[in-house]
């Protein structure tokens, strides 16, 4: 008896110093697999319908699904973050320009000017007489403007490379899926019993939920700012609007994809009207997604709309982006089985004596 205590015990040790190693060689890729995991649960109905109507192999319709995910996610944060760096190189060019330029003597009617006149005159002719002696209390701004532009263009590249590897592993699970989805249903099974089938099948369902709510989201604001871009005349209106997409497929903040816009705006036309009403546009289509995808996440599920909005909501909070989708199971698997256990019958040693 003491020799079967001691193995169990040296086993369960091994055990989980086997499962503590696992789980270290796991960790850095940990974000990715979550993404591959919640894109190959969502996008499965659409897998099977590529293999069943265009007649396609699993591998196949596996590698069509992760090009698209692959244009849709992938490149248009690439082409941003490339964006930005060339922006920080004109910011640097322009610093340059602004020491080495020539500067002549200041209108005539400034000069004249009351109040502001003799200020605005003194800045000018310390600006012709030493230019980099002028602009030095400004230059701490640039170099700060600088370090942000290549730091958000070097923390987009690194959500780019996460993609990327989210990509490839949800292109792999696509093709293994039936046996993952087996493997999953029987370990579900072997803890919770026959009954925790279901909860799998919920599992996935609120997953295929929320994704369609996201891209859904994604879609009312693609098109909506397309709608501001072609309205206002901005080139490349189709790549920008992809851009928003995409930065709405991946929950990050709308509002930098679109800026890019207003100062455009700014820059060639001036404070005016259309500066301004495509500027209110773009802020409200920023924030439509504060509104929208809760409602078409609520649409697609069985839970009731008020724990739908938590589940989402505090599941951003708490895990950030991912936790879209990992809120909203974890509030439904925790309904389920509350309602499971509230319409079973009750034991005998549960009731109360004389019940």
């Amino acid at each position: 008896m003491g020799e079967s205590i001691v193995e169990r015990a040296i086993g369960l040790v091994l055990l989980a110093l086997l499962v503590w190693l696992v789980l270290l060689i796991v960790r850095p890729f940990a974000g990715p697999l979550i993404w591959a995991i919640t894109l190959a649960v969502a996008l499965w109905p659409v897998h099977l319908r590529l293999q069943q109507a265009v007649g396609l192999r699993s591998g196949l319709a596996a590698l069509l699904l992760s090009l698209a995910l692959l244009a849709a996610m992938v490149l248009p944060i690439v082409r941003l973050a490339i964006d930005l760096g060339r922006q920080g190189e004109e910011l640097v060019r322009l610093g340059r320009e602004l020491l080495e330029a020539p500067t002549g003597g200041p209108p005539e009617w400034l000069v004249r000017a009351p109040v502001i006149g003799p200020q605005v005159t003194s800045l000018w002719e310390s600006l012709s007489a030493g230019p980099r002696a002028a602009l030095e209390p400004f230059l701490p701004y640039l170099r700060d403007a600088l370090g942000w532009l290549l730091g958000l263009g070097a923390a987009l590249g690194l959500v780019a490379l996460e993609l990327l590897l989210s990509v490839l592993l949800t292109g792999l699970l696509l093709v293994h899926g039936e046996l993952c989805a087996g493997y999953t249903r029987r370990f579900a099974e072997r803890i919770g019993g026959a009954r925790a089938g279901h909860l799998v099948d919920l599992a996935a369902g609120t997953v295929r939920a929320v994704a369609l709510g996201v891209v859904g989201t994604a879609i009312v604001q693609a098109l909506l700012a397309l709608a501001g871009y072609l309205v206002a005349g901005i080139p490349a209106a189709g790549l920008l609007a992809l851009l928003v997409f995409a930065f709405s497929l991946l929950h990050l903040p709308v509002t930098i994809a679109v800026l890019p816009v207003p100062l455009w705006l700014y820059y060639h036309e001036g404070l005016g009207a259309l500066t301004v009403l495509v500027s209110i546009w773009l802020l409200a289509v920023a924030l439509l997604d504060n509104i929208v995808r809760p409602w078409l996440i609520s649409r697609g599920m069985t839970l009731p709309a008020s724990l739908t909005i938590l589940g989402v909501v505090g599941g951003v909070l708490a895990f950030g982006p991912i936790g879209l989708f990992f809120g909203a199971v974890v509030i439904a698997l925790a309904h389920r089985l509350l309602l499971d256990w509230l319409d079973r019958p009750g034991d005998p040693v549960d009731r109360m004596p004389g019940g």
